[in-house]
């Protein structure tokens, strides 16, 4: 067999450069700008460890995937690759849909390359060989459903100890290969002494688990540490396979995720070449006290390059968004690509609704009538239209409103996330068909609806050992080859729900689909799906009436707000701020949410402009400015918040014109709902 020739990074021409953007069919100075200055053209060029900071409507995955599509031409080796690492599956998707499209672009698809999410590539890698190695069998990552079975195998009087002292099955969360819980807080304040019967009763759970193939999903590192620490050679086989390295949305990184790939990728001697792309300024992630990195933070201002032009939006929308970033840099607003949409100019009036208590549930009205009045039919058809807000789970009725369920009780937070976690299978149908939907791809729909069984399939006691796999249709179909009939009822199934989106009815799904849904997944277990999780897995939640393609997945369970007047209608999707992070709609609303105070409110200063930037700030103010720059960045052609009228009331109760005037000088256009 031909060995590979010596590793030479590929040198990127103006002629590469062409060809690519004629590949994608964009604008011919897309790369270069008009000058032939844009720092576009050196990013696709540099061959070098670079960071990316590139502005929210930058372009930046097209960036990447053109970088992607041109190496792919130009890669000439057999068994060493290029990686390309996002923070999340929906990342990862848009990444291989968009270089999956051409046909040089497919080449990264296999073998040697990797394009997946840094977990998939820490458990492909290194957590789930090591494991092996160690003799543990690997049946089902998932956090909920581990620490289930780690809670169930304690002692009831264990349990009930726990439960005394506040804690849950979140206790039962492993520190160390040695399966070491840490401290466990016990009283006021006292620390669970690790010889005691409890603490021993628990770290046996976690061992037990771990024999019968269980894991959770954010041990996984922790694992791979391990292997790093004891076969130290393992990083220099890595960085030998893939001696390039993209890494997509680098500032979601947190400090475990960039600590395990400094030290996979860049630690020591004999780093790859490494280039980020990303934004500090939008540094959210998937929960509210996330600890940011403090390893090989993003940027690093020595190999920094700015794309801070944006085609988004114009602007006016980058006037308003600038003071929230956290190193404002003057948002060039180059856009929007559509200026043909809106009613009388490529830029509506963003405008804050101001709302009491006795009206939130009327906000979501006026933001639809005032879509109506801005937008042209044929813009509100083809446009995308969004609420969104920083709370969006049911955390209590108090300081409304509190969540988004307070504006709008239809609201399913289950169905909001990118990467949602459903409780039951219709909602992983139902989340499936939103994706699908979302995006034109039947295949999202099919992968969920699969994901759903395997993970009904994992809450069997004592079943079948089943590998992890990241293709969950594909290796559904595998494991019932030998099952002809059961493998036709899971096509069956698979036809109905994501081909058709014929879903059902409340007394079909308990007359036919529940049972063939409980079939394949005992199929696939190998054992019986009797127990509590498995069975109110499969509960239908959703109430009786009209089929639920109507009354549910067209209605609430898509999360879409349908508002008419007049003849003309407009649909409103809405969700969590982390939900649309990347999205480009037409139009936003941010919702008024409460942490800890209200969110909006607690960062009026720099919606007035009176502040810009973080400087000593509180952390939570941090948090606050970066989510909402986020949330006011997506529109390209109207941004709208709503905020609780009393913030502009003087002592009488009346609107402070004085507070109107400050923030219509900004740009904003005030209106009261009444």
């Amino acid at each position: 067999m031909t060995k590979d020739l010596p590793f030479v990074l590929p040198v990127i021409t103006d002629e590469d450069i062409c060809w690519a953007t004629n590949l994608f069919e964009l604008p011919a100075t897309a790369f270069c700008g008009e000058d032939r200055t844009d720092p576009r053209q050196e990013v696709l060029k540099s061959m070098i460890p670079i960071d990316v900071a590139a502005c929210p409507g930058s372009g930046k995955t097209t960036l990447l995937v053109a970088k992607l599509a041109i190496l792919a031409l130009r890669w000439q080796y057999r068994t060493r690759g290029i990686c390309v690492l996002s923070h999340t599956n929906a990342a990862r998707h848009e990444i291989e849909a968009r270089i999956g499209h051409t046909a040089v672009g497919r080449r990264l698809l296999g073998y040697p390359h990797f394009i997946g999410t840094i977990h998939g590539f820490v458990n492909e890698f290194l957590a789930l060989p090591w494991l092996r190695s160690k003799g543990y069998p690997i049946k089902i990552i998932d956090t909920d459903i581990c620490r289930t079975m780690r809670w169930s195998n304690l002692p009831f009087k264990i349990r009930s100890g726990l439960e005394s002292n506040n804690h849950n099955s979140s206790v039962l969360s492993v520190k160390s290969p040695e399966f070491s819980l840490g401290e466990v807080r016990w009283g006021k304040q006292r620390v669970l002494r690790t010889e005691t019967p409890t603490y021993c009763a628990m770290k046996i759970a976690c061992q037990l688990s771990a024999t019968k193939g269980y894991f959770c999903y954010d041990e996984m590192f922790m694992w791979a540490s391990e292997l790093m620490t004891n076969v130290p050679g393992i990083v220099l086989m890595i960085r030998e396979r893939f001696p390039l390295l993209f890494v997509d949305e680098a500032q979601d990184n947190s400090e475990e995720q960039s600590a395990i790939l400094h030290r996979i990728f860049m630690d020591g001697d004999g780093s790859v070449v490494r280039q980020r792309f990303g934004d500090a300024n939008q540094a959210i992630f998937d929960f509210i006290d996330a600890k940011e990195t403090t390893t090989d933070g993003f940027p690093i201002d020595s190999i920094k390059k700015d794309l801070p032009n944006s085609h988004r939006f114009g602007q006016n929308i980058a006037n308003l968004a600038d003071p929230l970033g956290l190193s404002p840099y003057g948002l060039k607003g180059h856009g929007p690509k559509q200026k043909n949409l809106s009613i009388n100019k490529s830029e509506a009036q963003h405008t804050i609704l101001l709302f009491d208590e006795n009206n939130i549930d009327k906000v979501l009205a006026a933001y639809g009538e005032l879509l109506i009045e801005t937008f042209s039919e044929q813009a509100l058809r083809e446009g995308t239209f969004t609420a969104v807000g920083q709370i969006h789970r049911y955390n209590g009725d108090d300081h409304k409103p509190r969540h988004i369920g307070h504006y709008w009780s239809d609201y399913d937070p289950e169905l909001s996330s990118k990467e949602p976690k459903p409780r039951t299978f219709m909602q992983y149908v139902f989340a499936g068909l939103r994706d699908s939907q979302t995006t034109g791809q039947t295949h999202l729909a099919v992968e969920k609806i699969a994901e759903g069984i395997l993970r009904l399939s994992g809450m069997a006691a004592g079943g079948a050992m089943r590998p992890h796999r990241r293709h969950n249709h594909r290796y559904v179909l595998t494991i019932l080859e030998d099952f002809s009939v059961v493998r036709k009822t899971y096509e069956d199934l698979i036809a109905k729900f994501a081909m058709e989106r014929d879903i059902p009815t409340k007394e079909t799904w308990n007359g036919l689909w529940r049972g063939v849904v409980h079939n394949v997944a005992t199929t696939i277990a190998g054992v019986s799906l009797s127990n509590p999780d498995a069975l109110g897995f499969l509960e239908w939640k959703y109430g009786d009436g009209a089929p639920v393609v109507v009354s549910i997945a067209q209605k609430s369970h898509d999360n879409i707000y349908r508002f008419s007047r007049n003849n003309k209608e407009v649909a409103v999707k809405v969700g969590s701020v982390h939900s649309v992070k990347g999205e480009t709609h037409t139009a936003t609303l941010v919702l008024e949410t409460f942490w800890h105070n209200h969110n909006l409110e607690s960062i009026i200063n720099w919606l007035c402009a009176d502040q810009k930037g973080f400087v000593k700030q509180s952390m939570r103010i941090k948090n606050r400015l970066k989510i909402h720059y986020v949330a006011m960045t997506r529109p390209s052609h109207l941004l709208c918040l709503a905020m609780k009228r009393s913030i502009f009331e003087d002592n009488k109760g009346s609107i402070d014109m004085s507070k109107v005037q400050k923030l219509e000088q900004c740009g904003w256009q005030v209106k009261t709902i009444e």
